[in-house]
């Protein structure tokens, strides 16, 4: 008896840990790597919008490659990488997210004029 017991605590064992390595070790990597995405997200606004308060009169390829240039060197000290396509993805979405939030407070109404 003691050995059918046995027997079935190890293969109760093995299932779970066949459970935990599928299922909740990916869960964690993911959710570790969303933290880290959505932080450099942020950074990435934060970068953006204080280049364009500084840089503001720069033109834009200038302002985006100190934006690059600031979030890499940031990046190399905190030990995360992520593709020059990932990062680049992230600074134009903040910049979109900027002008977004610039253009909220500005109302466009319809009239029935012509300009004639």
């Amino acid at each position: 008896m003691n050995e059918i017991l046995f027997e079935a605590l190890k293969l109760l064992v093995m299932v779970a840990t066949l459970i935990v390595v599928r299922y909740f070790i990916p869960l964690i990597k993911a959710r570790i790597d969303d933290q880290k995405l959505q932080t450099i997200s942020k950074w990435a606004e934060k970068a953006v919008l204080s280049t364009q308060q500084l840089l503001w009169a720069k033109p834009g390829t200038d302002r985006k490659a100190e934006v690059t240039k600031f979030l890499k060197e940031l990046l190399i000290a905190k030990n995360i990488s992520i593709s020059d396509e990932q990062l680049n993805i992230l600074i134009e979405a903040a910049v979109k997210q900027m002008k977004i939030s610039e253009n909220a407070g500005v109302a466009v109404t319809a009239t029935n004029e012509t300009g004639k």
